[in-house]
């Protein structure tokens, strides 16, 4: 009996003396090399391999990098061997489950990943402990550049990632699928609209932009339009007025209503561009 209690006091004292970790994951966006490596210890993707973040994840502990080939078959929804949802997948069964702790960021392309993975694969469901998710300028809700790149593109020959990724992050293909639950997840954005490319991209987006995205999708809007206002923090409906009737003497109005489980924490404004969203984790 005495052997017993102690090897229950020894087995408390074990228990007790777990280390939880908690790791941050980056999803990369969309880019034109593979930054897939494997994930398989705790140990793995500590390297921003094929220099996706570029450095710009600093002054932060335990970071990871989920890295996907976005010219496997699916694009941002594909399960293959290297696929963007395969990765992350392999990313939480490492990284997320007890005694450790996760919170994920996403850059433009992987904002699309990781909401698309979250609304099919609930965390507590599978042991995942994900206390926060950032979509940083997120492409949840597609891009017109890809709708262009699919389209007149791929028409006149040019094979951008292999169709798949473009096909996947097109306004249609980003929006197959309902993004009204994130399996109890908050996913909290920015944004800004700040371009570096306003001269070649702009006249593509409808509304506002940061050069990549238009705010339909930076603001969470849950259909494609042309959103003239900023967006502003929380995820109530964004209202635009303009004026309108006889000499502009009443007062019109467009509501832009938004994804249930999206929250705006962080909006740049006319400095803030997509390249440049990549420095906005720390936003809260």
């Amino acid at each position: 009996m005495r052997k017993i209690y102690i090897a229950a006091f020894l087995s408390i004292i074990a228990v007790g003396s777990i280390q939880a970790t908690t790791y941050r994951l980056f999803v990369h966006g969309r880019s034109g090399s593979s930054h897939c490596t494997t994930i398989s210890s705790t140990a793995s993707a500590t390297n921003d391999y094929n220099n996706y973040w570029g450095g710009a994840v600093q002054g932060l502990q335990n970071v990871r990098y989920v890295g996907f080939d976005g010219t496997q078959s699916g694009g941002a929804y594909s399960w293959n061997t290297c696929g963007a949802q395969r990765q992350l997948y392999n990313a939480m069964n490492v990284f997320c489950k007890y005694p450790n702790d996760c919170e994920v960021y996403t850059h433009s392309t992987g904002g699309l990943v990781g909401s698309y993975f979250v609304r099919y694969y609930s965390p507590a469901s599978y042991g995942w402990r994900v206390t926060r998710m950032q979509l940083l300028a997120s492409a949840a809700g597609g891009s017109e550049l890809a709708d262009f790149s699919t389209s007149y593109l791929a028409w006149l020959g040019f094979d951008t990632l292999g169709g798949q990724l473009d096909q996947s992050v097109s306004t249609g293909g980003a929006r197959s699928w309902d993004h009204n639950s994130a399996n109890g997840l908050t996913l909290y954005t920015t944004s800004g609209e700040g371009t570096d490319y306003l001269y070649v991209t702009s006249p593509l987006l409808p509304g506002k932009d940061d050069g990549v995205l238009a705010n339909h999708s930076l603001c969470n809007i849950n259909s494609v339009k042309s959103v003239g206002v900023s967006c502003t923090r929380g995820n109530a409906r964004l209202t635009e007025s303009y004026g309108c009737g006889f000499l502009w003497l009443s007062t019109c109005y467009n509501y832009y209503y938004r994804w249930t489980p999206y929250y705006t924490v962080w909006q740049g404004g006319g400095g803030e561009s997509h390249g440049a969203a990549k420095y906005d984790y720390n936003r809260r």
